[in-house]
C-alpha cells in the first residue's frame, strides 16, 4: 500500500457506497466515500469493467480518499474472491442518455418541481444488461456494437414496440428506429438473448401492426426470450404532446385475444407461450387473470406481467397453510390497505378470501384517486403521498386501524413517493400505524395475522 499526495480529481470513478464486513476491501481499510480511480491501469467506466478486473489474482487498486489523498494497494486473492465493495451507481463515466422523442415518453408527462433524477431519460445499453431497464437500440456508437459483441452481454432488455419501420420511427422519433430487425438479428448472430416490450397506443402499433410484430419478434425465438405487451400509461399533464388515449375494455379484449392466439401458436411451435400481455391490459379489459403456470417463468414481473396472478396465489396458499396449521387463533384487527383505483376489485376478491377462514380479521380498502398524475392514472405504484392523505382526511377509519402501504408506491433508495413526501412524514401527519409491505401475499397474510415475525 503507497501513499501519494493529493490527485486532481479524474473521471470516470467508482464511488464506493458499501464496505462488506470482514471482506478484503474492509481490511485494506477501504471506506465508503473513496474513490476507485483504475485497477490494474485500466480506467473503470461502468460496473461490467470492475467486475472483470476483480476477477483477477492481482490487483492494483488507485484509490482517492475521501480528503483527497491518493493511495495504491496491491492485492494478491483468489480469482473467486470478491473485494465486497458496493457502489453509489452501476455506471461511473454517467448514463448514455435518450435521444428519442417518444410519444408516449412518461418522463415527458412529469409534473415540473420534481426531483431531477425524476427527468432522466436513460437508454444505457449497460444498465439493460445489469438491472433489465429497457433500452431501444437507437443510440448505440460503434464502440457500443463492439463491446456488446465482444462480451456476449446477454439478455438485454429492448424497447421494440413495432417492427413496421415507418410506425416505429413515429413512436421513437429517432430516424434509425426503423432498423430494429436487422439490429435484433445482429443480436442473435453473436448469440445473445434479449426479453423485449411492446407498449401499445391505440391505433397507432396495436391491430395488424401488433400482430406483425409479434409474428416478426417470434422468429427470433430462442434468442428472444419473452415478450411484454404493456399498455400505454398516460397523465394529465401533456400539454404541447401528441394526443393519445387509453385503451377501451373492447380494445383491449382484442390485444388479449390476439396474445392469447399467439401464445398457442408458440407454445406448439417452441414449448413456450413467449408472449405475455401486461396485468393492466386484464384490468382494462375486464377479464380474468390465466392461471399462474400460464405465466411460466415470470420473467417479466417488472414489467407488471403476472404479478396480480402471483400476489393472489400467494396470498390464497399462506391461508391455507396457515388454517390447516390451526392458525385461527389469528388477533381480531383492523387493517386497511391503500391502493391505487384499478385495484380495488382485485382487493376485494382478497378480502373474500380472507373473511372466509380469519372472520375476525377486518380488512378496508382506500383506493386513492391519483390527483398527481391524473384520475386516469390508475396503478398502486404510482399513488403519492399528498394524495394518500387527501384520501385519509376523507374517509373516516376506526380507532386502533393499521394502514397497509404497498411498498410499490416508494422509490429506492430514497424510500419516497414521486411526489418527495416519505414516509416518515406521512406516518407523523396521520394519526394510524403505517406499516410498509412488499408485494408478498404471504408478507401480507402474515402481517394481518400477527405473525409477520414469525
Amino acid at each position: 500500500m503507497k501513499e501519494g499526495s493529493n490527485l486532481r480529481r479524474e473521471k470516470p470513478v467508482a464511488v464506493v457506497a458499501a464496505v462488506a464486513p470482514h471482506s478484503l476491501a474492509s481490511r485494506l481499510g477501504l471506506q465508503p466515500g473513496d474513490r476507485i480511480v483504475k485497477i490494474n491501469g485500466k480506467r473503470i467506466p461502468d460496473l461490467i469493467t470492475y467486475q472483470m478486473e476483480e476477477a483477477q489474482e492481482h490487483l492494483v487498486l488507485e484509490v482517492e480518499k475521501e480528503n483527497g489523498e491518493y493511495w495504491e494497494y496491491e492485492v494478491e486473492k483468489a480469482e473467486s474472491e470478491g473485494l465486497g465493495l458496493s457502489f453509489t451507481a452501476a455506471v461511473f463515466d454517467g448514463i448514455k442518455p435518450c435521444r428519442n422523442r417518444c410519444l408516449f415518453c412518461f418522463v415527458d408527462q412529469m409534473p415540473p418541481g420534481l426531483r431531477p433524477s425524476l427527468y432522466i431519460k436513460d437508454d444505457d445499453y449497460r444498465l439493460s444488461f445489469l438491472q433489465g431497464s429497457y433500452i431501444t437500440l437507437t443510440n448505440l456508437s460503434d464502440a457500443d456494437w463492439q463491446r456488446i459483441q465482444e462480451l456476449r452481454l446477454s439478455p438485454l432488455y429492448i424497447s421494440v414496440h413495432a417492427t413496421d419501420p415507418e410506425i416505429r420511427v413515429r413512436l421513437l422519433g429517432h430516424r434509425r428506429a426503423g432498423e430494429i430487425l436487422a439490429h435484433l438479428r445482429q443480436l442473435a448472430a453473436w448469440g445473445c438473448h434479449f426479453h423485449a416490450q411492446a407498449v401499445l397506443c391505440p391505433g397507432i402499433n396495436d391491430g395488424p401492426i401488433l400482430e406483425k410484430t409479434i409474428a416478426d419478434l417470434g422468429a427470433f425465438w430462442p434468442h428472444l426470450q419473452t415478450l411484454a405487451i404493456v399498455p400505454v400509461g398516460l397523465t394529465r399533464h401533456r400539454t404541447g404532446l401528441t394526443p393519445l388515449r387509453l385503451f377501451t375494455r373492447e380494445e383491449a379484449r382484442a390485444v388479449l385475444k390476439l396474445v392469447h392466439r399467439a401464445q398457442e401458436r408458440f407454445l406448439s411451435a417452441y414449448g413456450s407461450r413467449l408472449v405475455f400481455a401486461a396485468d393492466e391490459f386484464y384490468l382494462q379489459a375486464e377479464q380474468e387473470f390465466p392461471p399462474l403456470e400460464a405465466y411460466e417463468d415470470l420473467l417479466q414481473l417488472e414489467n407488471g406481467v403476472g404479478l396480480w396472478p402471483l400476489f393472489k396465489t400467494e396470498f390464497q396458499q399462506t391461508l391455507t397453510k396457515l388454517a390447516g396449521e390451526g392458525q385461527r387463533r389469528g388477533k381480531a384487527g383492523h387493517f386497511t390497505v391503500i391502493t391505487g383505483t384499478g385495484a380495488v376489485g382485485l382487493w376485494t376478491e382478497l378480502r373474500r378470501m380472507l373473511t372466509e377462514v380469519f372472520p375476525r380479521i377486518e380488512l378496508a380498502i382506500l383506493p386513492v384517486t391519483n390527483h398527481f398524475f391524473g384520475p386516469e392514472v390508475t396503478v398502486t405504484g404510482l399513488v403519492t403521498g399528498g394524495d394518500i392523505r387527501r384520501a385519509l382526511a376523507e374517509t373516516p377509519l376506526k380507532p386502533g386501524t393499521s394502514l397497509l402501504l404497498p411498498q410499490v408506491m416508494l422509490r429506492r433508495p430514497e424510500n419516497d413517493f414521486l411526489d418527495g413526501m416519505t414516509v416518515d412524514e406521512l406516518r407523523a401527519r396521520v394519526p394510524h400505524p403505517v406499516k410498509v409491505l412488499p408485494v408478498s401475499g404471504e408478507v401480507v397474510v402474515k402481517t394481518l395475522l400477527g405473525l409477520e415475525d414469525d
